[in-house]
């Protein structure tokens, strides 16, 4: 698991060290509001393999075996959301990015003024 920084000299130098003949895939896990969602779990759904995103919400998965796969996002609180048929090459695969939407199904009205609560 290797987490990316948002500085792009630190994730160039970190790319620059992979296996070439492999892809990387890189994105943002964001809210609805753009802003961006820390330590969110992104995995690809036919290998298992998973990473978690910066303080930022910025994620990259390392020397992936060039296919086509699905990419799943969680983050606690919000729905879980998939891109599916993601091309993987080698090299850098940018922009694939998540924006996440809470999660109502665990919401419940709260007795206090009406307001609407969490169940985490």
């Amino acid at each position: 698991m290797y987490f990316i920084n948002s500085d792009p000299q630190e994730t160039a130098e970190k790319l620059s060290g992979m296996d070439p003949r492999l892809g990387h895939v890189r994105g943002r896990v964001t809210d609805m509001d753009g802003n961006g969602l820390a330590h969110s779990r992104i995995w690809v759904r036919e290998t298992g393999r998973s990473t978690r995103t910066d303080a930022r919400g910025n994620f990259v998965l390392i020397n992936v075996v060039p296919a086509i796969y699905s990419l799943v996002a969680e983050s606690e609180g919000y729905t879980q959301s998939t891109i599916i048929d993601v091309p993987v090459e080698s090299g850098d695969n940018a922009g694939h990015n998540f924006v996440m939407f809470p999660n109502y199904n665990r919401m419940r009205y709260g007795r206090r003024r009406g307001a609407l609560a969490f169940q985490i």
